[in-house]
């Protein structure tokens, strides 16, 4: 795995956040602030290249799901010295409902109950980023704001993220970076440690966890993503360098393999004939 200079490394994500924001005509960002790493060096991101004052976090849990969470995000927007009354909140449990009712997410499936089940938990999940991304936007709209996102390198290649959800964003200063290297900032930007231990997990169910969802690690993913497509190893030599087994280097690659399609679309035809 490659080794990143920390403060280098923040010094260019603050100057990019600087320059991409000036170039678009804007003076501040609003981030959506979950109480977890990714959310947190983004913000603190912002807080350096902007100043405190230019930078707006919005909470969006769903019912009492996230109270931890929240009291974590709280911890860090008290570290950063934001405002209060640039910090948000939206409790998009109603929202949700109205989809859930409308979209009848109780009808049966043919797939057998253990599948109906996870299927609609999906479902759902999908839903609340994407009400999350419409409530962020909207609030961007009336801030006169770009939306910073939170999205790291390791899931964009596992295409762990909503299509038009958690991925949506006007810039994504942690794209470029593996979710080891996040945690990495994390520390040298002083996050509170609570952030920092905690298991990853996207929120989109209780107790759901990122790494459970997989079946593998962020840090045996990241090796392999790193192996395979910065330095375009093939899968034998990637297990030989990890000293991860062929079969969990496959499940990793395979993963990112039947989630390929979400970088791609949508799909575009050819240009009309002549």
């Amino acid at each position: 795995m490659r080794t990143i200079h920390k403060p280098k490394t923040i010094s260019v994500l603050t100057d990019f956040i600087k320059t991409t924001v000036s170039h678009a005509g804007f003076t501040d960002v609003i981030v959506a602030v979950s109480g977890g790493v990714d959310s947190a060096v983004s913000i603190s991101l912002a807080v350096r290249a902007l100043g405190a004052e230019h930078v707006h976090a919005l909470l969006l849990p769903y019912k009492d799901w996230h109270d931890e969470a929240k009291t974590h995000a709280h911890t860090l927007l008290k570290q950063l010295q934001l405002p209060q009354d640039q910090i948000h909140e939206v409790d998009i449990a109603p929202l949700v409902h109205e989809f859930e009712n409308c979209l009848e997410f109780g009808t049966c499936l043919p797939a057998g109950e253990a599948g109906n089940l996870e299927f609609t938990r999906v479902r759902i999940g999908n839903v609340m980023a994407r009400v999350r991304m419409i409530v962020l936007f909207d609030y961007a709209k009336k801030l006169g704001c770009l939306v910073q996102g939170t999205e790291n390198k390791s899931e964009h290649y596992l295409g762990y993220f909503t299509r038009f959800g958690d991925e949506a964003s006007d810039l994504e200063p942690l794209r470029t970076l593996y979710k080891s290297e996040v945690y990495q900032l994390a520390k040298q930007l002083q996050v509170p440690q609570e952030i920092i231990q905690k298991p990853a997990s996207a929120g989109l169910w209780q107790d759901q966890t990122d790494e459970g969802q997989f079946g593998f690690t962020y840090a045996q993913a990241d090796e392999v993503l790193y192996l395979h497509f910065d330095q375009k190893l093939p899968l034998g030599e990637i297990a030989t360098q990890t000293k991860l087994d062929n079969e969990l280097v496959n499940k990793i690659l395979s993963w990112c393999a039947s989630m390929d399609f979400k970088h791609s679309v949508p799909h575009l035809p050819p240009e009309p004939v002549l």
